[in-house]
């Protein structure tokens, strides 16, 4: 298993370049899979929706 340890200091020149490929990756990742994110997220949204509805007590 291959483990992976994340640098916490950074230089701001390397920061700000690390930020700009995060960037360009959500882009990309958002072009490629957007729609199917978003009906995740809204599938996720509705299940907990319902299930908040169920924990309610009435008195």
């Amino acid at each position: 298993m291959r483990i992976n340890t994340i640098i916490t200091h950074l230089r701001p020149d390397d920061a700000h370049t690390l930020i700009e490929f995060l960037d360009q990756l959500r882009t990309v990742l958002m072009q490629t899979y957007g729609c199917e994110i978003e009906a995740m997220l809204q599938e996720c949204c509705t299940q907990h929706t319902e299930n908040a509805d169920d924990d309610d007590v009435p008195f």
